[in-house]
């Protein structure tokens, strides 16, 4: 009965690993292009509006505006980046988890219920990651959404001024947004590092154990 449960409870874990696999995917996706779309479209609006009234130089205009748009596409990449590592830990773990499963008929029956706690502890501990992780992800693509539209709502400010707009005032704008992203940037790569430490030092607790377990039953 026990075993049973422990089946369906990795199957419901299983599903649910797909489904934030999935969703992680998914709101990538809709926030990059959302930032891509409206980067486009303030580029041309303003643009314009600079060229209305002769506040700014188109040259400096595209120069910073390259600026930005680099390193937009960097935070990109860097989200992109923890979206490959969530699924590549999705897959290990849920590899893990499937080996467990698979070798509970093997196990003596002495050490049957033994095995069952461990691996049923294993899947809990998987459901628990899988979802704090997914989470972590979901508010690493609202904040840079939020700092997008934050942007983009000081473009907005540019384009209604154009005419009152220095050339000081614009080049501060898009070097703190530069700032921010840099920032955004680095701590992204700092949590990716230690999500790989942490995945690396519960594979080595896993390791571990299986050669305790494995000697264990060499000297029974």
């Amino acid at each position: 009965m026990a075993e049973t449960v422990l089946y369906e409870e990795a199957l419901n874990a299983m599903h649910a690993a797909l489904d934030a696999a999935g969703c992680v995917v998914r709101e990538f996706h809709e926030t990059a292009e959302h930032a891509q779309s409206a980067f486009c479209d303030y580029n041309a609006a303003l643009r314009q509006s600079l060229a209305q009234y002769h506040s700014v130089r188109h040259k400096d205009f595209d120069k910073m505006f390259k600026n930005a748009v680099e390193a937009q596409k960097r935070c990109e990449t860097e989200l992109s980046l923890s979206v490959c590592q969530f699924l590549s830990e999705q897959t290990e773990l849920s590899q893990e988890v499937l080996r467990e499963l698979t070798s509970l008929p093997k196990v003596e029956q002495a050490q049957h219920a033994r095995r069952v706690a461990e691996v049923a502890a294993l899947t809990k501990k998987f459901v628990e990651l899988q979802h704090k992780r997914r989470e972590e992800l979901l508010q690493l693509f609202r904040d840079f959404r939020a700092e997008q539209e934050a942007f983009s709502a000081q473009l907005r400010t540019c384009i209604a001024q154009a005419k009152e707009l220095r050339l000081k005032d614009l080049k501060a704008m898009f070097e703190k947004f530069q700032r921010d992203s840099e920032e955004r940037i680095r701590q992204t790569q700092a949590r990716r590092r230690e999500v790989a430490e942490m995945l690396q030092r519960f594979k080595l607790q896993r390791l571990k154990h299986s050669k305790t377990v494995h000697h264990v039953r060499e000297n029974a």
